[in-house]
């Protein structure tokens, strides 16, 4: 089994089976990508795909927030473009902190259009997991 399907299997039983004596809060998933390789990338995409297939779910329950100099990879040219479009299409949001946009030199015009631009990315994250999402980093 490779280590990806691995992954979504274990975050379905984690989504569908709450600790015993209490009720189930995990309402999503939050990704946090912070490598720039496109390997990386490619990883995380796939494994939120896994997610979506194992669960039935469209991605609207699923967030991939970018941090630091990942944020190039958000670039309408990278080589996770298509990837992330798909992602969208099915209702993944893509998540940038507009102070990484700003050290990274880049305008929101040079990124993808459905970027979602949040004031701190960490705190993205704190805000998900105090919701009860799981938080991955692949």
């Amino acid at each position: 089994m490779k280590i990806p399907a691995l992954l979504a299997g274990t975050l379905v039983v984690l989504l569908a089976c709450p600790a015993p004596g209490r009720a189930a809060t995990t309402t999503g998933v939050v990704f946090q990508i912070s490598a720039k390789s496109p390997a990386s990338w490619k990883i995380a995409v796939h494994n939120a795909r896994n997610l979506e297939q194992a669960t039935g779910t469209p991605g609207r329950r699923i967030e991939i927030v970018v941090l630091g100099r990942a944020i190039g990879m958000l670039l309408r040219n990278s080589p996770v473009a298509r990837n992330l479009e798909a992602l969208h299409a099915s209702g993944v949001v893509v998540e940038a902190g507009k102070a990484a946009v700003r050290r990274a030199g880049l305008k929101a015009a040079a990124l993808l259009p459905f970027v979602r631009y949040v004031r701190s990315t960490v705190a993205e994250i704190v805000r998900r997991e105090r919701q009860g999402w799981a938080y991955v980093q692949p």
